[in-house]
């Protein structure tokens, strides 16, 4: 991988990383209240100024396209689609589902990637590892976790993430067989990104939405949203009121 600037801004840490050959020069995990538009710049300069780097010597950039906070997203990616322009550098996107499920490449067998969804959901994704490959099942979805139990088997299967800390009760107590890993062990790892294959723009004449990798993005970069946002649901709830 070229020199790389990859940011993830998908849920309350922001993740900031420089990428190099195949390991991470310089990473970043900042866990503070100030919002990601008022860190996540600085956090950037520091990263370069830690590695003794300006931002005209990277290559590329990479940007968590979701699942996770709508507002985190929004940030993140325009944040990045500004300094692709500005740099001229190309910018690709990755699901953070599949970053956190390429730590797992190593086991054989079935597991998912939970994240906390708020709202007493979780977003998730099934996968399988062959030892050496992930490949990613289904596309990821969001579910109450009665839901979410319903749809796994019962044993031999490893659920991993954030929604594992939040729920490990209730899955241990649905899914006795289950192996559960939370923090920090499953939380993403950006220097991972360096191993990940690059992938054709989503919506070329090759269907990839599905495949694991760092997607090229396009002109109209969108974040992976799963469900409707806050405010798309408060429009909705005063179109039906105004209707009455």
């Amino acid at each position: 991988m070229s020199l790389t600037l990859a940011v993830d801004c998908s849920s309350e840490i922001l993740f900031v990383a420089l990428l190099g050959e195949g390991s991470a020069l310089v990473e970043l995990r900042l866990a503070v209240s100030e919002p990601h538009s008022k860190t996540l710049m600085e956090a950037v300069d520091w990263a370069l100024s830690q590695a003794s780097l300006e931002a005209s010597q990277l290559e590329q950039l990479v940007v968590c396209c979701g699942p996770g906070s709508f507002s985190g997203l929004r940030i993140g990616m325009a944040t990045m689609q500004g300094l692709s322009q500005v740099l001229g550098l190309p910018l690709y996107t990755f699901v953070e589902h599949d970053l956190i499920a390429w730590k797992f490449a190593f086991m054989n067998g079935v597991f998912a990637v939970l994240t906390d969804a708020r709202r007493k959901q979780v977003y998730w994704a099934p996968y399988v590892s062959d030892g050496l490959n992930v490949t990613r099942l289904a596309r990821c979805r969001v579910d109450d976790p009665e839901a979410l139990i319903s749809l796994l088997p019962e044993e031999d299967i490893l659920l991993v993430g954030s929604g594992v800390d939040i729920y490990r009760s209730k899955l241990a107590a649905a899914l006795p067989g289950a192996e559960l890993l939370g923090a920090p062990q499953a939380l993403p790892d950006l220097a991972l990104l360096s191993r990940m294959p690059l992938l054709p723009e989503i919506g070329s004449t090759v269907d990839v939405s599905d495949r694991i990798g760092l997607h090229k993005a396009g002109e109209r970069l969108e974040p992976l949203y799963i469900r409707p946002s806050d405010a798309e649901l408060n429009r909705l709830r005063k179109i039906k009121e105004a209707a009455k």
